[in-house]
């Protein structure tokens, strides 16, 4: 039997190797997990599956222990249990207000809740301490841009009753069409994407000025250069958006829709500035004024990393409580896991049907999974299909561990909203 079980509490607790920029969370009981392992490797493989789930509970827990029982909130907040990292970093804050480490904790987490004031506060506390900390410099710049979004947001006037912006398509992915500079365009929707990303070809044709950038996180881990723009008018309906900074990424290759150029994307910033519904039953996007009441459903708390990673949790298989990215771009698939999350959920997974597909970085090889059960809050569908990436996870990029993305083909069951105000996800049916 594969030592599935220190991987999935080493992820649980630190994955410092693969976050540079973090701090390290010291290991914690270390020597338990090395018994638990012992133990194990010595079992029948029928009794040494239903021990793995159950050891795979005991590891969080141990790193949970750990944190409580010494100042160490860092591994809270590792393993993804938000709400306790923040009990226990307000904690630390009473006892010693000049905490860095608990000062740069909350600033972080108050920004995943989009508390922008408190998040800037609480960074520049840590900034006092330690003025070259890039970490909470970093929460700073990404307030700084969030705060540029909301005021966009405040500037448009949308409709009470909202715009209706009906799907083109909506396998694999919706696709829909929006004018851009007085040109129309058909633009995917994915909140895994940014704000707006447009299709060189496009740009070109539009007379654009493209800049360098930055580079992207995709699929598999693969990474990409992605050019920017400035455009001078994105029409929605009966608003206009102006001067919106669009990055610059190959789509028009993508060849899901016969007869139909994906022009470019739309992501999570873009839909950010609305409290938007995704309405995959009745094919649709609604866009209504940041603020407005959201629609009945199923809410589960969501948590905003960077610009725009949605996370909430759930649950997959029965294995409760886990963290997930909420990517709606997994074209034509619900549900990629993490390598730990399959052993510990018992996820079907396919390597004799693996494929290659394309990512935003380029090729990547997939392996086809099922979910029996997925869950977000108490919203649960049954056979999820979905893909498992062997040569590497975007998720690595967060400096705690998550169990997978959510995507298409679970979300395509609802009119899902996103209710950046009450930082909300709402399925509703």
């Amino acid at each position: 039997m594969v030592p599935r079980l220190q991987q999935n509490f080493d992820a649980a607790k630190c994955l410092a190797g693969r976050r540079k920029s973090e701090m390290d969370v010291p290991f914690a009981n270390a020597r338990y997990t090395h018994l638990i392992i012992i133990f194990g490797n010595q079992l029948p493989p029928p009794t040494a599956r239903a021990y793995d789930a159950r050891m795979h509970a005991l590891s969080i827990a141990l790193a949970l222990v750990a944190a409580v029982s010494g100042s160490d909130a860092d591994a809270l907040f590792v393993a993804g249990d938000f709400t306790a990292a923040k009990a226990a970093y307000t904690k630390a804050i009473a006892v010693n207000p000049k905490d860095a480490a608990a000062n740069l904790g909350l600033a972080r987490l108050n920004l995943y809740e989009n508390r922008l004031d408190d998040a800037a506060s609480f960074a520049r506390a840590a900034l006092a301490v330690a003025s070259q900390n890039a970490a909470a410099q970093r929460v700073l710049q990404t307030v700084e841009q969030r705060q540029g979004v909301l005021a966009s947001a405040h500037a448009l006037n949308v409709p009470q009753s909202g715009i209706v912006v009906p799907f083109l398509e909506v396998d694999p992915l919706p696709l829909m069409q929006f004018t851009v500079d007085g040109r129309a365009g058909n633009f995917l929707l994915d909140t895994g994407g940014p704000d707006v990303v447009l299709d060189p070809g496009f740009a070109a044709e539009l007379g654009l000025k493209i800049t360098s950038g930055q580079t992207g996180i995709f699929a598999g881990g693969r990474t990409a250069q992605v050019r920017q723009a400035i455009v001078p008018d994105f029409r929605v309906g009966p608003l206009s958006l102006y001067g919106l900074h669009a990055g610059i990424l190959p789509s028009r290759e993508l060849t899901f829709f016969k007869g139909r150029k994906i022009d470019g994307v739309i992501g999570t910033v873009f839909l950010s500035r609305f409290l938007a519904t995704i309405d995959y039953p009745h094919r649709c996007l609604i866009l209504r004024p940041r603020g407005a009441a959201p629609p009945a459903g199923t809410a589960a708390p969501m948590w905003l990393v960077g610009d725009h990673f949605m996370f909430a949790h759930g649950s997959v298989n029965g294995l409760r409580n886990q963290l997930f990215l909420v990517d709606s771009g997994l074209a034509g698939g619900g549900f990629g896991p993490e390598e730990r999350t399959i052993a510990a959920a018992h996820v079907k997974t396919f390597p004799g049907k693996a494929q290659t597909g394309m990512g935003g970085g380029g090729a990547v090889k997939f392996i086809p999974v099922v979910a029996g059960t997925l869950c977000l809050a108490t919203a649960c569908q049954n056979n999820i299909s979905g893909m498992y990436t062997p040569g590497g996870s975007p998720l690595g990029i967060f400096p705690f561990a998550a169990a997978g993305t959510v995507s298409h083909t679970y979300l395509k069951h609802y009119a899902v909203t996103l209710d950046f105000s009450a930082m909300k996800i709402i399925l509703s049916q």
